[in-house]
């Protein structure tokens, strides 16, 4: 009775959005895109031409030896660049000690978050610039471990290919935001194993 309910909860959202639509109303923030899994949110990856995907966002940590050493199952659709303070102290918080070296896409590029960086004691700082680079910040990005930290950070998206293709993380197969943060957390877990046996 208690699942009927929630269905009918669901179809109810779902009737009055539509009205909402037909009515001329195109922002509708806390949309149901799901009926199966109401946590789902339309994912806009930033990229030309790049589909809209549902579903959620995850946060990843790693090393440089390729060991995921954090994630985090996101609520919502939260823009990367709110998002780089929590995956250095996840990381920081696991090994105890200051990071060296940071880097990620543009997306998480602010000056706020290198600011920030540099008060806790990281030495290299690669965040490619968004928008038009004036001379010093192009000289800057020109250096040779810039380059390599944004080159080792290339090598993260094969790792996300490899975590959807290989390691299930393109669909869960368990519903809610409980399901997929297990299921996550399970692919991540083969993904580490898989990684340290190739080492061995």
């Amino acid at each position: 009775m208690c699942q009927l309910k929630q269905w009918l909860e669901r179809t109810e959202k779902v009737i009055r959005q539509t009205e909402a639509v037909l009515g001329g109303e195109r922002r509708l923030p806390e949309r149901l895109v799901s009926l199966f899994d109401p946590g789902a949110r339309p994912i806009i990856r930033g990229k030309a031409r790049t589909p809209v995907e549902f579903g959620r966002k995850v946060l990843l940590g790693e090393t440089d030896k390729g060991i995921i050493t954090s994630y985090r199952v996101l609520g919502g659709n939260p823009a990367d660049s709110s998002l780089l303070r929590i995956g250095v102290k996840a990381h920081r918080r696991l090994f105890r000690r200051r990071l060296r070296a940071v880097t990620g896409d543009r997306g998480f590029q602010s000056r706020d978050n290198e600011e920030w960086l540099k008060d806790q004691g990281v030495k290299r700082v690669a965040l490619p610039f968004r928008g038009k680079a004036d001379r010093e910040r192009r000289l800057y990005e020109r250096q040779p471990w810039f380059r390599r930290l944004v080159r080792f950070r290339a090598g993260s998206e094969g790792r996300i290919s490899l975590l959807k293709r290989v390691f299930g993380l393109d669909r869960s197969l368990m519903r809610g935001d409980h399901g997929s943060e297990i299921w996550v957390g399970l692919g991540i877990l083969s993904h580490n194993l898989w990684q340290v046996a190739r080492r061995t």
